[in-house]
């Protein structure tokens, strides 16, 4: 007995500083790695998922194909649990809604850009451009030099047929106003009142045309607002013919009116 009692005893104590250094050895490892330094944590950089960036670009048929693709797949999974079903729904709910592109429209009416508001009127004339308001500038630039009196009686001799004519014929107008005029009046003072008028007191305003060429010739002559009297009217016809030759020559042929005003001066 007393050596079992010995045995065991021995087993005992051996037992007890077994696990004794054992603490010890696990007490001081605990110690010693708390007392070693911390290691340094390292952040990993992770590049985005293409499947990120491939969701953003995709086509609305594409998303309709796999949510066709994906019905199946809902249909056998109905019988799992309910959890699972929800999380499915609200990935295809977050796939099927596409991004619309911005828009490249242009809002006109957001644009500062004037509109005529007036009606369309098809009989109005069309307004003259920058190069043909320069071009009447320049062709009128002599006719607009004469007083506004003389630039009057030219209107009302030739009317809308002034705005025609062309650079050269508005020059010869205005520059032989005066010495045209001046020839007439001297022929007609030469000529004197037609005797036939003053007998029968007649007088009235007549109207004259003529085609006038370089050479000094005429031609076409014709009354076109007559005095309603034969005399007056024969008398205009013969002061035009007297005074051809000492009219001021036109560069080309030319139409020039004359208006005659017949008046008797009673004493």
């Amino acid at each position: 007995m007393r050596s079992v009692a010995t045995h065991y005893r021995i087993y005992k104590d051996r037992f007890l500083l077994a696990l004794s250094l054992s603490i010890l050895a696990h007490i001081a490892l605990f110690f010693i790695y708390k007392s070693l330094p911390m290691p340094e944590k390292k952040v990993v950089l992770r590049p985005i998922s293409l499947g990120v960036l491939q969701q953003e670009n995709i086509q609305p048929n594409i998303i309709e194909s796999s949510t066709n693709t994906s019905q199946p797949q809902t249909e056998t999974t109905q019988n799992k649990p309910t959890p699972q079903q929800k999380t499915t729904k609200k990935n295809t709910a977050t796939i099927t809604q596409p991004q619309t592109p911005p828009s490249t429209d242009i809002d006109l009416q957001s644009l500062s850009i004037p509109q005529n508001t007036g009606e369309f009127n098809p009989f109005a004339s069309p307004k003259p451009s920058l190069t043909q308001e320069l071009k009447r500038q320049a062709d009128n630039a002599n006719f607009d030099k004469l007083p506004q009196k003389i630039r009057n009686d030219l209107l009302q001799l030739y009317g809308t047929e002034l705005q025609n004519m062309s650079k050269e014929e508005k020059d010869y107008l205005a520059e032989s106003y005066f010495l045209n005029g001046e020839v007439f009046q001297k022929t007609a003072d030469r000529m004197g009142y037609p005797q036939l008028a003053i007998y029968l007191k007649q007088q009235g305003v007549g109207l004259i045309e003529f085609v006038l060429y370089p050479d000094g010739h005429i031609e076409n002559v014709k009354i076109l607002q007559s005095t309603n009297a034969e005399a007056l009217d024969d008398s205009l016809r013969l002061l035009i013919e007297q005074s051809a030759k000492s009219l001021k020559r036109p560069p080309k042929p030319i139409t020039i009116r004359v208006r005659g005003n017949y008046n008797l001066r009673m004493q």
